[in-house]
């Protein structure tokens, strides 16, 4: 029969031993690494799914504004429209005072 030395046996399964401690370390740091790929994906995700949410409500607010903008210039007065009718009042203001004193003259007053 075929003796086979101790030191042998024990150097065959230490490096049994060391092999299997090595395929364990992999397949745990495999399933770390998928963890943390899964959990990566997933705040992948959450952040598309925010930064979609930020690109709709900003083309919101353009359009907003756009709507606000056109609104504005169909509604508030220009310059020159100002200007026209400041001019109108004005002359009107002057007509007046000039019938109140044609008013006063034929009461038999005076003008101041």
């Amino acid at each position: 029969m075929i003796t086979i030395p101790e030191w042998l046996v024990g150097l065959l399964g230490t490096a049994v031993g060391a092999m299997i401690a090595l395929l364990i370390r992999n397949a745990v740091a495999h399933t770390k690494n998928e963890a943390s790929a899964k959990a990566g994906q997933a705040i992948a995700n959450e952040a598309k799914a925010a930064a979609a949410e930020a690109q709709r409500l900003a083309a919101a607010l353009e359009r907003d504004l756009a709507q606000f903008r056109e609104k504005v210039a169909e509604e508030y007065a220009t310059v020159q429209l100002i200007d026209r009718i400041e001019e109108r009042l004005v002359g009107a203001l002057d007509r007046i005072g000039a019938r109140f004193d044609q008013f006063l003259m034929t009461q038999g007053g005076k003008p101041k």
